[in-house]
């Protein structure tokens, strides 16, 4: 079976094009995959580990557990005690100075083996779906390769060119950079022929001094292109184009006639009309979109396809199939309380990969719908080979193939319970039964297995709160970059995680894989929910009460004891059960007044600990009443020399050293050496509710959107809404939205105070809120039945609504009640 997988190169190879020290060899084994996740066991016969050294991970800390998987070849740092492998007499070992470094310098040797037609794609928004939709219209003509997902970055882009093989006739990669000098690193690797320039924006900015420089870092990208295409609407763009690049450009343009292509759109019922113009010709397209980001993004595609001689006829016909892409999985909540994970964007072995690899964070039976992978340039008995081997690695319980080419290879999967259909219709009229499970669906765009979502997701109105934990993840980083090296983290997944779900599962999840010390949670109840769930971090309960020791003793959480009245009940319970150790954190009061013990208590609190000798005192804490508000800054000062003063008694008079911590999210940078033992990080993972300093590092994580009910024409004179608040001064529009005071959109948002955002315009909300929906003011919009609307989102933030609105974001997001659906885009 080996002699059927691709070959990149040769371990030897690899020493010569990196110059690397040979630290371990048995032989000069083909390179067949580039790994740099240990938790995956290879599909090919001879890949190669990366030790990469990240924020979060070390990868060289992985390197036993990526032997047991069956690796034998493995990069490291010069750094690396090599002799920890030394007992691994099977392995060719290459030590580098730079892990990262050399995974570059042999993609780059490896792109330059090939010789065919790429598309290398930048931007600040749009780069995914133009890549996707570009992937889609290209393979109807070539065997198209692209890269999977999102893998847009130092190490996504070479992973993404690992992929490329001798079948491949097109390619379509994205770039994205956070800061200078990145682009320079990932343009000889990706070795564009064509360069498409989405747009420029604010997006991402943080890493560069201005917008010029960022568009000039990006346009890197491009220095070895024959051809760029871009819209010449963005005049730094077009004037930076034109300055740097002079005549390869090809432009177009909304507006100016003298652009190489004038684009004219005209908006239909439910689609848009382009008319596509140069100087010699005209065509013209209908897609099924109305929004401008769609327009826009869909225009890029099209003049590039024009400009390399796509026939317009064969265009129209694939246009029409072209669907909204959304740009990573998300978690849904299922039928019969099943987990639906809705991937069903991209259907590739590596973007499957991931989705399983995610899929094994939930430890219910696992069933995957998959359709046939379709447009592969791995011959289809291999294909399907390798899809059975990662099925079987990830434990799948279940498979429903949907497809005549998966059908056609059933024998393939050995698999606990198998179910193979020719089309989506089967399925539905089939009518599968799902409990208790995770379902992960996938598949090729043209078998719409967004219908399979539909049957088999849960029930609810069309409100719902997205969130982003990419954006989680990168708040994670940027809070545990500003912290001393020794200071842990306790992340706060209190009050439904901040309005994200009444089951913290999914954030915990994430937290524990990206090595948080602790967890805080309100009551015992969120934390129990959490150790059924896998959870095995620490967790700390802020509520404790009496009645329920036992369930936090049988599930190991550990109370805050914030009273000495709630000692005494908690040093009972150790006495009758003669517990041995029970971990504890004590809250001392310094100025909050709300809950904690008080200075003139200590030696009452100091005699009573003594008298327990199974009291473990895990950490001291306080909390700042202030912190984010520097006209405080002096009574931040006066409690914080508080908790100075108590800890230290408390330490010496009992011979502990318990962990420390007083610092909140806004604590955190602005009083850093106050960081102690521990921070507690909670509304700031959101990228909300942060001092404005801080919040140009940070990404807003949720977005609250709806859909439009319906539209009403309203006559001057009319009454709108309950207790005829509303008056129309005018002829009005009215859209009717399905998010009410019940939703979490209170009241307080009526009569013009609250505004919503249709198609980009800002519509005020207009009469009262009633309990379950609202009407907004779209006059001078056309606007429809189904189109989106916008609450709040990292554009159209919260924070700016909570101000108008006199109150905090954390309101705004614990108050999103658990009728409105939550999905996780991961």
């Amino acid at each position: 079976m080996h002699r059927h997988h691709h070959t990149l190169a040769y371990f030897n190879d690899l020493v010569r094009v990196t110059a690397g020290r040979v630290a371990g060899e048995t032989t000069n084994l083909p390179i067949t995959a580039l790994s740099i996740d240990s938790r995956s066991k290879p599909l090919t016969p001879f890949p190669i580990f990366f030790a990469i050294a990240g924020i979060n991970h070390n990868g060289h800390d992985y390197i036993p557990e990526a032997y047991q998987k069956g690796i034998r070849q493995f990069v490291v740092n010069q750094t690396y005690n090599c002799s920890l492998i030394e007992k691994y007499n099977d392995v060719n070992v290459l030590a580098v100075p730079h892990t990262l470094a050399a995974l570059h310098q042999f993609i780059t040797f490896y792109r330059s083996k090939y010789r065919l037609p790429l598309l290398g794609i930048t931007g600040s928004n749009g780069k995914t779906i133009v890549k996707e939709w570009m992937h889609e219209l290209l393979s109807r003509k070539y065997k198209t390769i692209s890269s999977p997902h999102s893998y847009n970055s130092q190490v996504g882009v070479p992973l993404a060119i690992s992929l490329l093989t001798p079948n491949h006739e097109y390619g379509v990669f994205e770039a994205g950079i956070s800061q200078t000098g990145e682009m320079e690193k990932l343009a000889p690797l990706i070795q564009p022929t064509h360069g498409l320039l989405t747009n420029i924006g604010p997006a991402h900015s943080q890493g560069f001094q201005n917008i010029t420089q960022k568009l000039e870092e990006k346009l890197k990208l491009f220095a070895g292109c024959s051809t760029i295409y871009y819209c010449q609407d963005h005049p730094l763009v077009h004037q930076t184009l034109m300055q740097e690049y002079g005549g390869i450009g090809v432009n177009w343009s909304f507006h100016n006639p003298k652009a190489n292509y004038l684009v004219t759109s005209n908006q239909l019922a439910n689609q848009t009309r382009l008319d596509i113009a140069t100087a010699s010709q005209s065509h013209t397209f209908v897609i099924p979109f109305r929004d401008h980001a769609s327009i826009e993004n869909i225009t890029h595609c099209l003049v590039y396809l024009l400009d390399n001689g796509f026939p317009p006829l064969q265009l129209q016909r694939s246009l029409l199939q072209l669907k909204a892409i959304p740009m990573r999985m998300t978690l849904k909540a299922g039928i019969n309380r099943c987990q639906l994970i809705d991937d069903t964007y991209t259907n590739d072995i590596v973007s499957l990969r991931l989705a399983l690899d995610f899929m094994q964070q939930h430890p219910a039976k696992r069933t995957v719908i998959l359709s046939d992978m379709l447009q592969s340039a791995t011959p289809d008995h291999q294909l399907y080979e390798e899809l059975a081997t990662l099925l079987t690695q990830h434990r799948v319980h279940r498979l429903i193939g949907i497809g005549p080419m998966i059908s056609q290879y059933s024998a393939l999967f050995s698999i606990p319970e198998t179910l193979f259909l020719p089309s989506v219709a089967d399925f539905i009229a089939q009518k599968p039964s799902f409990k208790d499970e995770t379902i992960l669906v996938k598949g090729a765009r043209t078998f719409r297995l967004e219908r399979v979502v539909q049957a088999i997701e849960k029930n609810t109105h069309g409100t719902i709160l997205e969130i982003d934990m990419h954006a989680i993840r990168h708040n994670l980083s940027y809070f545990r970059r500003q912290l001393h090296a020794a200071t842990k983290i306790m992340a706060m997944v209190k009050a439904s995680t901040y309005g994200s779900d009444s089951n913290s599962f999914e954030l915990a999840s994430l937290l524990q894989r990206h090595g948080v010390d602790y967890l805080g949670v309100a009551y015992m109840d969120e934390g129990i929910c959490l150790r059924q769930q896998g959870i095995t971090l620490p967790i700390m309960v802020m509520n404790p009460t009496n009645d329920h020791f036992d369930a936090l003793l049988h599930h190991h959480l550990e109370p805050e004891i914030y009273s000495l009245a709630l000692l005494d009940e908690l040093a009972c319970f150790i006495a009758e059960r003669s517990i041995q150790h029970l971990p504890i954190h004590l809250k001392v009061e310094t100025g909050m007044h709300r809950l904690g013990i008080a200075e003139t208590e200590l030696d009452l609190l100091i005699a009573q600990c003594k008298q327990i000798p199974g009291l473990h005192i895990v950490s001291i804490f306080s909390h700042l009443a202030a912190a984010q508000a520097d006209a405080h800054d002096p009574y931040t000062l006066i409690q914080v020399d508080r908790f100075i003063k108590m800890t230290q008694y408390i330490e010496k008079q009992l011979g502990i050293k318990p962990l420390k911590h007083i610092l909140n999210t806004n604590g955190i940078l602005r009083f850093r050496q106050f960081q102690f033992d521990m921070v507690r990080l909670g509304i700031g993972l959101h990228g909300v509710g942060v001092d404005k300093t801080i919040q140009s590092h940070l990404l807003p994580a949720s977005t609250l959107k709806t859909t439009i009910s319906q539209v009403k024409a309203i006559q001057k004179g009319d009454s709108i809404g309950y207790d005829r608040q509303a008056i129309a001064t005018q002829d009005m529009t009215i859209a009717t939205i399905p998010i009410g005071y019940a939703d979490g959109l209170s009241r307080s948002f009526g009569c013009g105070k609250g505004r919503v955002f249709i198609q980009g315009y800002t519509c005020p909300i207009i009469g009262n809120v009633c309990m379950d929906m609202a009407m907004v003011d779209a006059t001078g919009i056309t606007v429809t039945r189904g189109d989106e609307v916008i609450i709040f989102n990292a554009t159209h933030s919260i924070d700016a609504l909570a101000e108008r609105l006199g109150t905090i974001s954390y309101e705004l997001l614990t108050q999103i009640s658990q009728r409105v659906k939550r999905i996780y885009y991961t």
